[in-house]
Protein backbone atom coordinates (compact mmCIF):
# COMPACT_ATOMS: atom_id res chain seq x y z
CA UNK A 1 0.00 0.00 0.00
CA UNK A 2 1.44 3.66 -0.94
CA UNK A 3 0.71 5.64 1.88
CA UNK A 4 2.61 8.53 0.31
CA UNK A 5 -0.02 8.95 -2.32
CA UNK A 6 -2.75 7.79 -0.52
CA UNK A 7 -5.66 10.38 0.75
CA UNK A 8 -7.89 10.98 3.44
CA UNK A 9 -11.19 12.62 3.32
CA UNK A 10 -12.05 15.17 6.10
CA UNK A 11 -15.31 16.49 6.89
CA UNK A 12 -16.11 19.35 9.02
CA UNK A 13 -20.01 19.20 10.13
CA UNK A 14 -19.87 22.93 11.12
CA UNK A 15 -22.67 25.87 12.41
CA UNK A 16 -23.24 27.59 8.98
CA UNK A 17 -21.91 24.90 6.30
CA UNK A 18 -20.08 21.51 6.10
CA UNK A 19 -16.83 21.10 4.12
CA UNK A 20 -15.12 18.11 2.64
CA UNK A 21 -11.49 18.54 1.75
CA UNK A 22 -8.93 15.64 0.95
CA UNK A 23 -5.52 15.92 2.58
CA UNK A 24 -2.52 13.61 1.90
CA UNK A 25 -0.29 12.45 4.34
CA UNK A 26 1.99 15.82 4.84
CA UNK A 27 -1.14 17.71 5.21
CA UNK A 28 -1.69 18.96 1.52
CA UNK A 29 -5.09 19.80 0.41
CA UNK A 30 -6.11 18.22 -2.73
CA UNK A 31 -9.71 19.77 -3.13
CA UNK A 32 -12.06 21.08 -1.27
CA UNK A 33 -16.10 21.59 -1.25
CA UNK A 34 -18.18 23.72 0.29
CA UNK A 35 -21.72 23.86 1.23
CA UNK A 36 -23.78 26.65 3.20
CA UNK A 37 -26.79 26.11 5.85
CA UNK A 38 -29.28 28.09 7.63
CA UNK A 39 -29.77 27.84 11.51
CA UNK A 40 -33.09 28.17 12.87
CA UNK A 41 -34.22 30.84 15.61
CA UNK A 42 -37.83 30.32 16.55
CA UNK A 43 -37.44 32.92 19.26
CA UNK A 44 -34.97 34.58 21.78
CA UNK A 45 -32.11 32.29 23.21
CA UNK A 46 -32.85 29.72 20.78
CA UNK A 47 -30.88 28.51 17.94
CA UNK A 48 -31.58 25.04 16.08
CA UNK A 49 -31.18 23.28 12.19
CA UNK A 50 -32.63 21.04 10.44
CA UNK A 51 -30.61 17.41 10.70
CA UNK A 52 -32.43 16.18 7.48
CA UNK A 53 -31.04 19.03 5.75
CA UNK A 54 -27.57 18.80 6.97
CA UNK A 55 -27.19 15.47 6.78
CA UNK A 56 -28.02 15.98 2.72
CA UNK A 57 -25.77 18.88 2.61
CA UNK A 58 -22.93 16.70 3.78
CA UNK A 59 -23.47 13.35 1.50
CA UNK A 60 -23.99 16.30 -1.29
CA UNK A 61 -20.68 17.91 -0.29
CA UNK A 62 -18.65 14.45 -0.20
CA UNK A 63 -19.91 13.55 -3.51
CA UNK A 64 -19.14 16.77 -5.38
CA UNK A 65 -16.07 16.59 -4.16
CA UNK A 66 -15.37 13.10 -5.15
CA UNK A 67 -17.01 13.95 -8.86
CA UNK A 68 -15.30 17.01 -9.24
CA UNK A 69 -12.46 15.16 -11.20
CA UNK A 70 -9.68 17.12 -9.21
CA UNK A 71 -8.69 13.84 -7.26
CA UNK A 72 -8.89 10.23 -7.75
CA UNK A 73 -12.24 8.67 -5.62
CA UNK A 74 -10.50 5.15 -5.77
CA UNK A 75 -7.11 6.65 -4.09
CA UNK A 76 -9.63 8.04 -0.93
CA UNK A 77 -8.34 5.14 1.99
CA UNK A 78 -10.53 7.22 4.61
CA UNK A 79 -13.21 8.90 5.65
CA UNK A 80 -13.37 10.77 9.13
CA UNK A 81 -15.13 13.62 10.47
CA UNK A 82 -15.10 16.64 12.21
CA UNK A 83 -18.20 18.41 14.00
CA UNK A 84 -20.07 21.21 15.87
CA UNK A 85 -20.78 20.35 19.55
CA UNK A 86 -22.93 20.19 21.86
CA UNK A 87 -26.08 20.03 19.94
CA UNK A 88 -28.57 17.14 20.51
CA UNK A 89 -31.86 15.83 19.17
CA UNK A 90 -34.46 13.20 19.31
CA UNK A 91 -35.67 10.59 16.98
CA UNK A 92 -38.32 8.26 16.61
CA UNK A 93 -38.57 4.53 16.99
CA UNK A 94 -37.72 4.55 13.05
CA UNK A 95 -34.59 6.46 13.70
CA UNK A 96 -36.45 9.57 12.61
CA UNK A 97 -36.02 12.80 13.65
CA UNK A 98 -38.61 14.47 16.21
CA UNK A 99 -36.82 17.75 16.68
CA UNK A 100 -34.67 19.88 15.50
CA UNK A 101 -30.83 19.77 16.21
CA UNK A 102 -30.73 22.26 18.97
CA UNK A 103 -27.17 23.85 18.68
CA UNK A 104 -24.64 24.84 21.08
CA UNK A 105 -25.94 28.23 21.06
CA UNK A 106 -29.12 27.52 22.29
CA UNK A 107 -29.94 28.77 25.64
CA UNK A 108 -33.15 27.76 26.12
CA UNK A 109 -32.43 25.38 29.44
CA UNK A 110 -31.10 27.67 31.45
CA UNK A 111 -33.85 27.14 34.41
CA UNK A 112 -32.84 23.25 33.84
CA UNK A 113 -29.18 23.79 34.39
CA UNK A 114 -29.77 26.06 37.26
CA UNK A 115 -32.26 24.04 39.24
CA UNK A 116 -29.55 20.95 38.70
CA UNK A 117 -27.37 23.11 40.39
CA UNK A 118 -29.37 24.16 43.14
CA UNK A 119 -30.45 20.40 44.19
CA UNK A 120 -27.33 18.96 43.68
CA UNK A 121 -24.73 21.83 44.07
CA UNK A 122 -22.14 24.03 41.70
CA UNK A 123 -19.88 20.88 41.61
CA UNK A 124 -22.12 17.91 40.87
CA UNK A 125 -21.05 15.56 38.39
CA UNK A 126 -18.20 18.02 36.96
CA UNK A 127 -15.27 16.45 38.98
CA UNK A 128 -16.52 13.19 36.98
CA UNK A 129 -17.50 14.34 33.61
CA UNK A 130 -15.40 17.72 33.10
CA UNK A 131 -18.32 19.54 32.13
CA UNK A 132 -19.42 22.56 34.35
CA UNK A 133 -23.57 22.71 34.90
CA UNK A 134 -24.58 24.74 32.53
CA UNK A 135 -27.74 25.00 29.76
CA UNK A 136 -24.70 24.59 26.54
CA UNK A 137 -25.03 20.88 27.50
CA UNK A 138 -27.33 18.19 25.90
CA UNK A 139 -27.92 16.76 29.71
CA UNK A 140 -29.61 20.46 30.45
CA UNK A 141 -31.41 20.40 26.58
CA UNK A 142 -32.65 16.92 27.38
CA UNK A 143 -34.17 17.80 30.58
CA UNK A 144 -35.74 20.57 29.01
CA UNK A 145 -37.35 18.62 26.65
CA UNK A 146 -38.26 16.24 29.06
CA UNK A 147 -39.98 18.95 31.65
CA UNK A 148 -41.59 21.18 28.54
CA UNK A 149 -42.42 18.69 25.74
CA UNK A 150 -43.52 15.34 27.66
CA UNK A 151 -44.89 13.99 24.99
CA UNK A 152 -42.06 14.43 22.66
CA UNK A 153 -39.73 12.91 25.33
CA UNK A 154 -41.78 9.76 25.76
CA UNK A 155 -41.93 9.36 22.11
CA UNK A 156 -38.35 9.86 21.57
CA UNK A 157 -36.60 6.50 21.00
CA UNK A 158 -32.91 7.67 21.15
CA UNK A 159 -30.65 10.68 21.62
CA UNK A 160 -27.89 11.91 18.97
CA UNK A 161 -25.97 14.66 18.27
CA UNK A 162 -25.29 15.82 14.04
CA UNK A 163 -22.41 14.02 13.41
CA UNK A 164 -24.15 10.96 14.55
CA UNK A 165 -27.13 11.16 12.35
CA UNK A 166 -24.84 11.81 9.28
CA UNK A 167 -22.25 9.16 10.06
CA UNK A 168 -25.56 6.33 10.78
CA UNK A 169 -26.18 5.59 7.19
CA UNK A 170 -22.57 4.94 6.21
CA UNK A 171 -21.18 2.82 9.41
CA UNK A 172 -24.59 0.98 10.19
CA UNK A 173 -24.13 1.28 13.85
CA UNK A 174 -25.08 4.45 16.78
CA UNK A 175 -21.72 5.34 17.77
CA UNK A 176 -20.06 8.30 19.55
CA UNK A 177 -16.53 9.51 19.87
CA UNK A 178 -15.42 10.18 23.00
CA UNK A 179 -15.21 13.66 22.72
CA UNK A 180 -18.51 14.30 20.96
CA UNK A 181 -19.59 12.43 24.36
CA UNK A 182 -17.41 14.39 26.40
CA UNK A 183 -19.79 17.55 25.47
CA UNK A 184 -22.85 16.16 26.41
CA UNK A 185 -22.13 16.52 29.74
CA UNK A 186 -23.13 13.26 30.53
CA UNK A 187 -19.86 10.68 29.42
CA UNK A 188 -17.19 9.46 32.70
CA UNK A 189 -14.41 11.17 31.38
CA UNK A 190 -11.96 8.59 32.66
CA UNK A 191 -14.19 5.72 32.22
CA UNK A 192 -15.28 6.63 28.77
CA UNK A 193 -18.64 5.25 29.89
CA UNK A 194 -21.85 7.29 30.34
CA UNK A 195 -22.12 8.38 33.89
CA UNK A 196 -24.95 6.66 35.75
CA UNK A 197 -26.30 9.48 38.03
CA UNK A 198 -25.96 11.73 34.87
CA UNK A 199 -28.23 9.63 32.96
CA UNK A 200 -30.43 9.30 35.29
CA UNK A 201 -30.84 13.29 35.96
CA UNK A 202 -31.57 13.13 31.64
CA UNK A 203 -34.06 10.52 32.64
CA UNK A 204 -32.31 7.95 29.97
CA UNK A 205 -31.55 4.83 29.77
CA UNK A 206 -28.20 3.58 28.42
CA UNK A 207 -29.50 2.58 25.11
CA UNK A 208 -30.96 5.79 24.56
CA UNK A 209 -27.36 7.08 23.70
CA UNK A 210 -24.87 5.84 21.26
CA UNK A 211 -22.12 3.81 22.25
CA UNK A 212 -18.71 6.15 23.15
CA UNK A 213 -16.10 4.55 20.95
CA UNK A 214 -12.77 5.88 20.07
CA UNK A 215 -12.63 8.41 17.10
CA UNK A 216 -9.64 5.97 15.83
CA UNK A 217 -11.77 2.77 15.98
CA UNK A 218 -12.17 1.42 12.14
CA UNK A 219 -15.58 1.32 10.65
CA UNK A 220 -16.45 -0.24 6.95
CA UNK A 221 -18.17 1.64 4.52
CA UNK A 222 -21.87 0.48 4.24
CA UNK A 223 -22.23 -1.29 0.54
CA UNK A 224 -25.92 0.74 1.10
CA UNK A 225 -24.60 3.87 2.25
CA UNK A 226 -25.86 7.44 0.13
CA UNK A 227 -21.73 7.18 -1.35
CA UNK A 228 -22.21 4.16 -3.20
CA UNK A 229 -21.27 4.27 -6.79
CA UNK A 230 -18.97 7.32 -6.21
CA UNK A 231 -15.76 5.65 -7.00
CA UNK A 232 -14.51 4.71 -3.50
CA UNK A 233 -12.60 1.55 -3.12
CA UNK A 234 -14.87 -1.10 -1.23
CA UNK A 235 -12.05 -1.11 1.58
CA UNK A 236 -12.28 2.43 2.42
CA UNK A 237 -12.67 3.32 6.34
CA UNK A 238 -14.81 5.31 7.85
CA UNK A 239 -13.94 7.10 11.41
CA UNK A 240 -15.65 9.37 13.57
CA UNK A 241 -12.74 11.64 14.47
CA UNK A 242 -13.81 13.80 16.79
CA UNK A 243 -15.42 17.59 18.20
CA UNK A 244 -14.50 20.44 16.03
CA UNK A 245 -12.88 21.94 19.39
CA UNK A 246 -10.54 18.81 20.49
CA UNK A 247 -9.36 18.46 16.78
CA UNK A 248 -8.10 21.59 16.35
CA UNK A 249 -5.24 21.32 18.54
CA UNK A 250 -4.33 18.40 16.41
CA UNK A 251 -4.85 19.86 12.82
CA UNK A 252 -3.38 23.38 13.64
CA UNK A 253 -0.33 21.63 15.01
CA UNK A 254 -1.00 22.40 18.54
CA UNK A 255 -0.75 18.70 19.84
CA UNK A 256 1.90 18.40 22.43
CA UNK A 257 1.09 18.15 26.28
CA UNK A 258 0.74 21.94 27.17
CA UNK A 259 0.26 23.28 23.39
CA UNK A 260 -2.62 26.11 23.27
CA UNK A 261 -4.96 26.27 19.97
CA UNK A 262 -6.96 28.93 20.24
CA UNK A 263 -9.81 28.54 17.29
CA UNK A 264 -11.93 31.22 16.46
CA UNK A 265 -14.72 30.69 13.96
CA UNK A 266 -18.60 30.95 14.91
CA UNK A 267 -17.39 30.27 18.29
CA UNK A 268 -14.24 30.21 20.07
CA UNK A 269 -12.48 28.25 22.27
CA UNK A 270 -9.17 28.22 24.11
CA UNK A 271 -7.70 24.52 25.11
CA UNK A 272 -4.31 22.77 25.69
CA UNK A 273 -3.68 19.06 25.36
CA UNK A 274 -3.43 16.99 28.82
CA UNK A 275 -2.37 13.55 29.41
CA UNK A 276 -4.47 14.09 32.68
CA UNK A 277 -7.78 14.49 33.26
CA UNK A 278 -8.06 17.86 34.49
CA UNK A 279 -10.75 19.73 36.50
CA UNK A 280 -10.19 22.74 38.99
CA UNK A 281 -12.14 23.61 42.34
CA UNK A 282 -14.20 26.31 41.05
CA UNK A 283 -15.70 24.48 37.74
CA UNK A 284 -14.51 27.63 35.34
CA UNK A 285 -12.92 25.35 32.40
CA UNK A 286 -14.28 22.37 30.86
CA UNK A 287 -12.37 19.19 30.09
CA UNK A 288 -12.79 16.88 27.30
CA UNK A 289 -11.84 13.37 25.90
CA UNK A 290 -9.87 13.81 22.73
CA UNK A 291 -8.52 10.50 22.34
CA UNK A 292 -7.78 7.40 25.40
CA UNK A 293 -4.94 8.65 26.21
CA UNK A 294 -5.05 12.23 25.79
CA UNK A 295 -7.63 14.93 26.70
CA UNK A 296 -8.44 18.94 26.19
CA UNK A 297 -8.83 21.38 28.76
CA UNK A 298 -9.84 24.95 28.47
CA UNK A 299 -13.01 26.90 27.85
CA UNK A 300 -15.84 28.31 25.31
CA UNK A 301 -16.46 31.54 24.17
CA UNK A 302 -19.45 31.62 22.93
CA UNK A 303 -19.72 35.45 21.36
CA UNK A 304 -16.97 35.57 18.70
CA UNK A 305 -17.85 35.26 15.07
CA UNK A 306 -21.32 35.26 15.77
CA UNK A 307 -21.17 38.54 17.36
CA UNK A 308 -19.16 40.51 14.44
CA UNK A 309 -21.62 39.08 12.20
CA UNK A 310 -24.39 40.73 14.18
CA UNK A 311 -22.81 43.92 13.94
CA UNK A 312 -21.69 43.67 10.18
CA UNK A 313 -25.53 42.35 9.46
CA UNK A 314 -26.64 46.02 11.18
CA UNK A 315 -23.95 48.16 9.02
CA UNK A 316 -25.20 46.53 6.28
CA UNK A 317 -28.77 46.72 6.76
CA UNK A 318 -28.36 50.22 7.64
CA UNK A 319 -25.82 51.21 4.64
CA UNK A 320 -27.37 49.08 2.13
CA UNK A 321 -23.76 47.15 1.87
CA UNK A 322 -23.31 43.61 0.82
CA UNK A 323 -22.35 41.43 3.79
CA UNK A 324 -18.64 41.30 2.15
CA UNK A 325 -18.64 45.02 1.95
CA UNK A 326 -20.00 45.76 5.51
CA UNK A 327 -17.18 42.70 7.15
CA UNK A 328 -14.63 44.53 5.19
CA UNK A 329 -15.31 48.05 6.19
CA UNK A 330 -15.83 47.06 10.20
CA UNK A 331 -12.23 45.08 9.58
CA UNK A 332 -10.55 48.54 8.39
CA UNK A 333 -11.71 50.72 10.66
CA UNK A 334 -11.03 48.50 12.95
CA UNK A 335 -7.32 48.57 12.28
CA UNK A 336 -7.55 51.82 11.88
CA UNK A 337 -8.67 52.10 15.57
CA UNK A 338 -5.81 52.92 18.75
CA UNK A 339 -5.37 49.62 21.01
CA UNK A 340 -7.82 50.35 23.78
CA UNK A 341 -11.02 51.95 21.73
CA UNK A 342 -10.95 55.48 22.96
CA UNK A 343 -11.81 54.15 26.51
CA UNK A 344 -14.71 51.97 25.29
CA UNK A 345 -15.57 48.53 26.17
CA UNK A 346 -18.01 46.06 24.40
CA UNK A 347 -19.51 43.61 26.22
CA UNK A 348 -20.57 40.78 23.30
CA UNK A 349 -22.81 38.36 25.35
CA UNK A 350 -25.16 38.55 22.72
CA UNK A 351 -25.48 34.70 23.16
CA UNK A 352 -25.66 33.37 26.75
CA UNK A 353 -21.86 33.76 28.62
CA UNK A 354 -20.13 30.63 28.93
CA UNK A 355 -16.59 30.58 29.63
CA UNK A 356 -15.04 32.27 32.06
CA UNK A 357 -18.26 33.19 33.44
CA UNK A 358 -20.43 30.63 32.95
CA UNK A 359 -23.12 33.26 33.83
CA UNK A 360 -26.41 33.84 31.50
CA UNK A 361 -27.52 36.93 33.13
CA UNK A 362 -24.63 38.54 31.39
CA UNK A 363 -26.19 40.37 28.51
CA UNK A 364 -24.40 41.99 25.62
CA UNK A 365 -23.42 45.88 26.79
CA UNK A 366 -21.51 48.82 25.89
CA UNK A 367 -19.75 50.71 27.88
CA UNK A 368 -18.26 54.50 28.07
CA UNK A 369 -20.26 55.13 24.64
CA UNK A 370 -19.41 59.03 23.98
CA UNK A 371 -20.09 61.23 21.04
CA UNK A 372 -16.50 61.15 20.20
CA UNK A 373 -16.59 57.46 19.36
CA UNK A 374 -17.73 55.80 15.89
CA UNK A 375 -17.91 52.34 14.43
CA UNK A 376 -14.70 51.66 14.39
CA UNK A 377 -14.37 51.75 17.94
CA UNK A 378 -17.26 49.39 18.29
CA UNK A 379 -16.05 46.71 16.62
CA UNK A 380 -11.80 46.80 18.00
CA UNK A 381 -13.77 47.24 20.74
CA UNK A 382 -15.72 43.97 20.41
CA UNK A 383 -12.56 42.45 19.07
CA UNK A 384 -10.61 43.16 22.14
CA UNK A 385 -13.24 41.91 24.63
CA UNK A 386 -13.04 38.39 22.73
CA UNK A 387 -9.36 38.51 23.94
CA UNK A 388 -10.00 39.41 27.45
CA UNK A 389 -12.26 36.96 27.92
CA UNK A 390 -9.75 34.41 26.16
CA UNK A 391 -7.29 36.06 28.86
CA UNK A 392 -9.14 34.76 31.38
CA UNK A 393 -9.53 31.52 29.95
CA UNK A 394 -5.53 31.02 29.58
CA UNK A 395 -4.71 32.44 33.16
CA UNK A 396 -7.38 29.66 34.52
CA UNK A 397 -5.71 26.81 32.45
CA UNK A 398 -1.80 28.02 33.21
CA UNK A 399 -2.51 27.19 36.98
CA UNK A 400 -3.66 23.53 36.67
CA UNK A 401 -1.21 22.97 33.46
CA UNK A 402 2.33 23.87 32.22
CA UNK A 403 1.82 25.58 28.87
CA UNK A 404 4.00 26.76 26.39
CA UNK A 405 4.69 30.21 25.25
CA UNK A 406 3.38 29.99 21.95
CA UNK A 407 -0.31 29.78 21.13
CA UNK A 408 -1.55 28.44 17.61
CA UNK A 409 -4.34 30.07 16.21
CA UNK A 410 -6.77 28.69 13.61
CA UNK A 411 -10.58 29.54 12.48
CA UNK A 412 -12.10 32.17 10.12
CA UNK A 413 -11.12 35.46 12.63
CA UNK A 414 -7.33 34.38 12.32
CA UNK A 415 -7.48 35.54 8.86
CA UNK A 416 -8.80 38.81 10.27
CA UNK A 417 -6.15 41.80 9.83
CA UNK A 418 -6.29 43.04 13.65
CA UNK A 419 -7.15 39.79 15.52
CA UNK A 420 -3.23 37.93 15.46
CA UNK A 421 -1.83 40.82 16.39
CA UNK A 422 -4.31 41.85 18.87
CA UNK A 423 -4.35 38.51 20.59
CA UNK A 424 -0.24 38.47 21.47
CA UNK A 425 -0.85 42.25 22.92
CA UNK A 426 -3.42 40.93 24.74
CA UNK A 427 -1.89 37.70 25.93
CA UNK A 428 1.78 38.76 26.03
CA UNK A 429 2.49 35.48 23.89
CA UNK A 430 3.38 34.83 20.40
CA UNK A 431 0.84 33.71 18.02
CA UNK A 432 1.44 31.11 15.30
CA UNK A 433 -0.92 31.37 12.45
CA UNK A 434 -1.23 27.90 10.04
CA UNK A 435 -0.90 29.67 6.53
CA UNK A 436 -3.37 26.63 5.38
CA UNK A 437 -5.85 28.53 8.24
CA UNK A 438 -6.93 25.02 8.51
CA UNK A 439 -7.75 23.32 12.37
CA UNK A 440 -10.55 21.21 13.12
CA UNK A 441 -10.95 19.72 9.65
CA UNK A 442 -7.16 18.99 9.77
CA UNK A 443 -7.17 17.13 12.93
CA UNK A 444 -9.92 15.00 11.37
CA UNK A 445 -7.63 14.36 8.65
CA UNK A 446 -5.05 13.56 10.75
CA UNK A 447 -7.38 10.70 13.06
CA UNK A 448 -7.48 9.10 9.62
CA UNK A 449 -4.29 8.84 8.17
CA UNK A 450 -3.34 7.35 11.69
CA UNK A 451 -6.37 5.25 11.78
CA UNK A 452 -4.87 3.47 8.55
CA UNK A 453 -1.55 3.83 9.51
CA UNK A 454 -0.33 6.26 7.16
CA UNK A 455 1.41 8.54 9.89
CA UNK A 456 3.25 7.10 13.45
CA UNK A 457 1.88 10.16 15.10
CA UNK A 458 -1.04 12.67 15.56
CA UNK A 459 0.40 14.93 13.51
CA UNK A 460 1.29 14.79 9.55
CA UNK A 461 4.24 13.50 8.13
CA UNK A 462 5.62 17.15 7.60
CA UNK A 463 7.81 18.21 10.25
CA UNK A 464 7.59 22.20 9.37
CA UNK A 465 4.39 23.42 9.06
CA UNK A 466 4.38 27.16 8.08
CA UNK A 467 3.24 29.65 10.09
CA UNK A 468 2.76 33.46 10.33
CA UNK A 469 4.25 34.46 13.50
CA UNK A 470 3.45 37.80 15.91
CA UNK A 471 5.36 38.87 18.70
CA UNK A 472 3.36 41.33 21.29
CA UNK A 473 3.77 44.87 20.84
CA UNK A 474 5.50 46.23 24.06
CA UNK A 475 3.71 49.55 23.94
CA UNK A 476 0.27 48.23 22.91
CA UNK A 477 0.29 45.55 25.36
CA UNK A 478 0.65 48.01 28.43
CA UNK A 479 -2.28 49.72 27.09
CA UNK A 480 -4.48 46.49 27.67
CA UNK A 481 -2.81 45.43 30.63
CA UNK A 482 -4.69 48.07 32.09
CA UNK A 483 -7.76 47.98 30.07
CA UNK A 484 -8.14 44.03 30.57
CA UNK A 485 -8.13 45.31 34.13
CA UNK A 486 -11.01 48.17 33.61
CA UNK A 487 -12.78 44.86 31.35
CA UNK A 488 -12.52 42.22 34.10
CA UNK A 489 -13.84 45.10 37.00
CA UNK A 490 -17.15 45.85 34.40
CA UNK A 491 -17.88 42.42 33.82
CA UNK A 492 -18.07 41.43 38.15
CA UNK A 493 -20.06 44.54 38.65
CA UNK A 494 -22.34 43.93 35.51
CA UNK A 495 -22.62 40.71 37.19
CA UNK A 496 -23.90 42.03 40.78
CA UNK A 497 -27.04 43.71 38.46
CA UNK A 498 -30.33 41.97 38.82
CA UNK A 499 -32.70 43.28 36.66
CA UNK A 500 -36.16 41.50 35.52
CA UNK A 501 -35.68 39.59 32.27
CA UNK A 502 -37.52 41.76 29.37
CA UNK A 503 -39.49 40.04 26.67
CA UNK A 504 -38.74 40.13 23.41
CA UNK A 505 -40.68 40.24 20.77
Amino acid sequence: MNFETRLVLAVDIGTSSVRALAFDAEGAIHARRQIQYPAIRPRPYCEEQNPVLVRNEVCRAIAELLASGEIDPASVGAIAFSSQMYGIFALDGEDRPLTNNILWSDGRAEAQAEAMKAERGELWLYPATGCPMNSIYPLAKIAWLREMEPETFAASRRFVSIKEYVAWPFVGEWVIDYSMASATGMLDIRSHAWHPEALAAAGLSPGQLSRPVSGLERFALRTDSPLSGLGLPEHVAIFMGGGDGPLANLGSGASEIGAINIDLGTSGAARCIADTATVDESASLWCFCLTKELWAYGGIVTNVGNAYQWLGSNVAGAAGLSSDEAYALLNRLAAETAPGAGGLFFLPYLRKARSPYWDGKLKGTMYGLTADHGLGHMARALLEAIAYDLRTIIALMDRRIATLPHIVLTGGLSRSPVIPQLLSDVLGREIRTPRDGEGSVAGAAILALRGIGAIDDLAFMESARPYTTFMPDPDNAAIYEASYRSYTRLVEALRRIDLPEGEVR
